[in-house]
């Protein structure tokens, strides 16, 4: 479903919710935010756990959209950061809650070792598995450092989910997105909320995630930043 529709089946839900959904020509305009919506809707519609799985946590604190719905205690996550120093952090921030499980890893295809390009000379929430990634920001290939870090397949990732059902999915990976979307629907898993950072998609790999999205029954809705979807049978019950 795209984006019109998506605006037209559930604007009386969104303002219900106290959420204002717009849009131009260009970009939809969005006031409020989207993921606490949906993790709002998760709640009215389930009543055990929520959980949640975020890749690209970075450190917990800096743009992180999940960061207030972690404080709940009916919500179970696992936060996946390749990162050490912002590793470290996250450890730091969570080391008192159990329901929170870190991963030191990058997802990628295989389990094993893959290299990190990071940009600057810290920890950077731009690291990216593609080498060229830093042209997108102005950064000189001399600030780019290059890192062998751990990586967790998706099909790993899954398995520490120990048969429960996946929620909402946060993902921020600077250009690998739509490919780790598409290994968790390969899964066959498929959240009721999810949130991938599409700016850094080609052309193709953001139309790819449309036609993936629409074939599993999501309504969408792209922001000059994420993609946001729910499923449409989770919007459906809040409906009825």
């Amino acid at each position: 479903m795209g984006v019109i529709n998506f605006r037209y089946r559930a604007g009386q839900l969104l303002k219900k919710l106290g959420y204002k959904l717009s849009r131009d020509y260009r970009w939809p305009e969005v006031h409020g935010d989207l993921l606490l919506l949906g993790f709002a809707l998760l709640r009215a519609y389930h009543r055990g756990l929520i959980q949640i799985v975020q890749i690209g946590a970075f450190d917990g604190q800096v743009d992180d959209p999940v960061a207030d719905i972690l404080q709940n205690e009916n919500v179970s996550a696992i936060l996946v950061e390749p990162q050490k120093i912002p590793y470290e952090r996250l450890m730091a921030r969570y080391a008192t809650n159990p329901r929170v499980c870190l991963i030191n890893a990058a997802v990628a295809e295989h389990d094993g070792v893959v290299k990190l390009y990071v940009p600057g000379s810290a920890a950077s929430p731009k690291a990216s598995l593609f080498a060229q990634h830093h042209r997108r920001f102005g950064s000189d290939a001399k600030e780019v450092r290059e890192f062998e870090v751990p990586s967790i397949s998706v099909g790993s990732l899954v398995k520490r989910l120990h048969g429960q059902r996946l929620h909402l999915l946060q993902v921020d990976t600077e250009g690998m997105d739509y490919q780790i979307l598409k290994w968790f629907f390969d899964a066959h898993v498929e959240p009721d909320v999810l949130n991938f950072e599409s700016l850094h998609l080609s052309k193709a790999e953001r139309l790819a995630s449309r036609q993936l999205l629409n074939a599993s029954g999501y309504w969408w809705i792209e922001s000059d930043q994420d993609t946001f979807a729910l499923k449409e049978s989770l919007v459906k019950i809040q409906q009825s």
